[in-house]
């Protein structure tokens, strides 16, 4: 018999998100109109002028070569004058500043450039499912902490940094599945532990752009302006409405930036040069574009969490991301899989369980904003119809 998968691929779990998704897969199969606010998957389109450029792009054939591992020249000093004009932050083009295919491929690749075999990792719980196995992916030893709360979390670090050495912490605020932001202070606190027990901090930050009642969330970066300590993840994805163009950044200390730069070098030629065009336009003419994108899900969380809350979920209250974080009632006996398989049964409904980004997120569900309105309301009405056979 052969055996052609490894030991690291073999030792993954299923992903605990596949039963709901056959589940919904059969469901539709049967005829069943099944909405779907588990899968984040942005609905709102990327913007008109976006678009047309990837078109006038495309038209040209110089632009059908191979493009460059770490991004065009004009990408790349897009993003560092759109994190001086939004954060203040200065950043070189060259030496701080690395395109990559997405978050989840940066994340990955960054982490198997600085970690070595066996380096600790600390990973919060709950978190999105691939900040919990890219450190695996990457020889690293992850340690979990509990983050559904900001200052325990770093109190719960504290505690680590004192008897374990750590070379990285990853987290990613505004917070996926939480929905949980932090202040500045939050990084001050955070990036002084850094300089004083040397590790690198890596921020997800794929939800920058996506915030409520103008409370901008900050960027790790101004808390550590000389880029000391800390990286930070940017993706285009949800401010911007481009999930499939797959363009994201990693930006910050220039000893893991050009690590990373490097071993990308080796692997890939970057992303399709038309599509790098067409977001510089995104980064540099379209500010107000995510403001709108903002104001959409907002309509949509109040729908979700005033609904959730009749039914009596205790709903996270945040300011950021296109998700709603709730609590599963007390009257309910129902760990977070059956109970999210009961919803769809009974409602037609599919969300996520809280357990499939980790143990502390046992006991919740996370609702993804991705469907117009009227669908949400019909979601929420399903629900409600329904709830006394699914609790």
């Amino acid at each position: 018999m052969s055996n052609f998968s490894n030991n690291l691929v073999n030792n993954f779990p299923e992903y605990l998100f596949n039963e709901i998704n056959n589940q919904k897969l059969q469901a539709r199969k049967n005829g069943r109109d099944v909405i779907d606010l588990g899968y984040g998957n942005p609905d709102i389109p990327t913007h008109t002028k976006v678009v047309d450029k990837l078109i006038e792009s495309a038209q040209n054939k110089k632009n059908h070569k191979y493009s460059v591992s770490k991004g065009i020249h004009g990408l790349r000093s897009a993003m560092r004058d759109k994190y001086m004009r939004v954060y203040d932050v200065d950043l070189h083009e060259d030496q701080n500043i690395v395109n990559t295919i997405g978050s989840k491929e940066g994340l990955t690749h960054l982490l198997m450039s600085v970690l070595d075999k066996g380096d600790n990792i600390v990973v919060p719980d709950p978190s999105y499912p691939i900040h919990h196995f890219a450190p695996l992916i990457a020889g690293g030893n992850p340690i979990k902490i509990k983050c559904l709360d900001p200052e325990e979390f770093l109190n719960s670090l504290i505690d680590v940094l004192k008897t374990t050495d750590i070379k990285v912490v990853l987290i990613s605020f505004p917070h996926n599945p939480t929905t949980i932001t932090v202040t500045k202070d939050f990084y001050d606190k955070l990036v002084s532990l850094a300089q004083k027990y040397n590790f690198l901090i890596i921020n997800d930050f794929a939800y920058s752009d996506v915030y409520f009642n103008e409370e901008r969330p900050p960027s790790l970066l101004q808390s550590d302006k000389e880029l000391g300590n800390s990286v930070e993840l940017y993706s285009l994805t949800k401010g911007y409405s481009m999930a499939g163009w797959r363009v994201g950044f990693a930006l910050g200390n220039k000893e893991a930036i050009q690590s990373l730069t490097k071993l990308k070098s080796y692997i890939d030629y970057g992303t399709f040069q038309p599509i790098q065009i067409a977001s510089t336009v995104a980064i540099n003419e379209l500010d107000e574009y995510p403001l709108e994108v903002s104001e959409i899900y907002r309509e949509r969380k109040n729908i979700v969490s005033n609904s959730l809350e009749s039914l009596g979920f205790e709903v996270y209250k945040s300011n950021a991301t296109m998700f709603v974080w709730a609590k599963i009632p007390y009257t309910s006996q129902k760990k977070s899989m059956d109970f999210s398989l009961a919803v769809l049964e009974k409602s037609n409904v599919a969300l996520s369980p809280g357990i499939g980004f980790g143990r502390e997120g046992e006991g919740y569900i996370r609702i993804a904003l991705v469907e117009n309105k009227q669908r949400i309301r019909q979601a929420m009405k399903n629900m409600q119809v329904c709830f006394d056979d699914i609790i």
